[in-house]
């Protein structure tokens, strides 16, 4: 990543939070190695391609995004057609699952590992305190464990604060073949991906797509000082990759002259 100059990286990889700089969560972890997201870039056209469907992507996922926590705000938004099916899955499990929401889109500092991050929502589930974040990926990754584990750490400075959980709320839509092969189809940022079912019939079928069903995973997490661990563990990788910048951060006087 290019940075032009020390307030451009300050500005893209983090917060300035009561004339404090604190590097950012999502900066923080991206430090971390992603081999399936290289695999997918290589086989696409071209890395433009890949960036066009990236942003795309981003911009329909905080699209429904936005659409959930309006929702969890108690307001009543309007529901885009393009994030309905998702929406409407939402809705079901809020019928069958008590979510109380304490907080929602929430800046949140760790003064002690100096770092900072935006919470989806800190709620109460089931009678349960913890870390709920909202994901609208394919499947539940397990680098979401490392950014959680960051926001619990950080919440956990608070000594008020009771034992926390961490939950990520995965949603989703796609179309399902009607033949019954049990294949999957799912676009997003316009580019198309068929997952067939396992089996010789899957592979030989000749699809037929059903309308846009929405999807709803909600997964604990386990292992949390491990993630804990994890994360700390990828600042102090992040800081030694962006040494030259932090540098200039801790002396900006000696810098400016």
């Amino acid at each position: 990543m290019f940075y032009s100059n020390v307030e451009n990286f300050k500005t893209t990889t983090g917060y300035e939070i009561d004339g404090i700089w604190y590097p950012r969560v999502t900066s923080i972890i991206s430090i971390k190695a992603k081999p399936a997201l290289y695999k997918y870039y290589a086989d696409l056209p071209s890395f433009a391609a890949g960036e066009a469907i990236k942003n795309k992507s981003a911009e329909e996922g905080t699209l429904l995004h936005e659409t959930v926590e309006a929702i969890l705000k108690n307001e009543q938004p309007a529901i885009p057609d393009s994030v309905a099916p998702a929406t409407a899955a939402f809705l079901d499990f809020k019928k069958q699952n008590e979510i109380i929401p304490q907080q929602i889109e929430t800046r949140i500092v760790s003064k002690k590992h100096h770092y900072a991050g935006t919470m989806d929502c800190l709620a109460e589930l089931n009678g349960q305190l913890g870390v709920l974040d909202i994901k609208t990926s394919y499947a539940i990754y397990r680098d979401y464990g490392i950014q959680t584990a960051a926001y619990v750490e950080a919440l956990r400075e608070n000594p008020s604060m009771p034992s926390l959980k961490r939950w990520i709320l995965r949603l989703d839509q796609s179309r399902f073949c009607i033949r019954g092969c049990g294949s999957k189809m799912r676009e997003k940022g316009g580019n198309i991906k068929i997952r067939p079912a396992k089996g010789v019939v899957a592979s030989r079928c000749p699809h037929v797509w059903g309308e846009l069903i929405g999807e709803v995973e909600l997964r604990e997490l386990p292992d949390i000082e491990k993630d804990i661990s994890a994360f700390l563990a990828a600042k102090t990788l992040w800081e030694w990759e962006h040494d030259y910048w932090l540098r200039q951060i801790l002396k900006p006087k000696q810098n400016s002259r």
